[in-house]
């Protein structure tokens, strides 16, 4: 009966890969099955915060792009508050009107305008 039970050692390693090819199949089975239930539950009151936190963020989404349409006055968002102060400066370094223009690309009238108000403070 012994002999029955004696194995080659090619067997053996069919048997030994088999086993372990099972315990893996098995292991993941497991493991799938039991991360569908661990999910974890999201009670009421955190619900209703994360909506509070999405309206907050659209909130804030929209209060940006309105910034950005008009940004306030005085600030370095603000384009035109710029090129005044850049032409102010070009103007007190004695820039013609013709330069401002060109520069700022802004009418030779208003460059016309800011040397005026450059001569009118000195």
């Amino acid at each position: 009966m012994l002999e029955q039970l004696t194995y080659s050692g090619r067997e053996l390693l069919v048997f030994v890969i088999l086993a372990v090819v099972f315990a893996t199949v098995v292991y993941l089975l497991e493991t799938l099955l039991f991360s569908r239930r661990r999910k974890p539950a999201v009670s009421p009151e955190q619900d209703a915060r994360i909506a509070t936190l999405f309206g907050e963020v659209a909130a804030l989404k929209a209060r940006v792009e309105n910034l950005e349409a008009k940004p306030p006055v005085e600030s370095a968002l603000d384009t035109q508050a710029v090129t005044y102060a850049e032409a102010m400066r070009l103007a007190r370094e004695g820039a013609t009107s013709q330069e401002l223009a060109g520069r700022l690309g802004i009418s030779r009238s208003e460059a016309e305008l800011i040397i005026a108000l450059r001569h009118g403070e000195s």
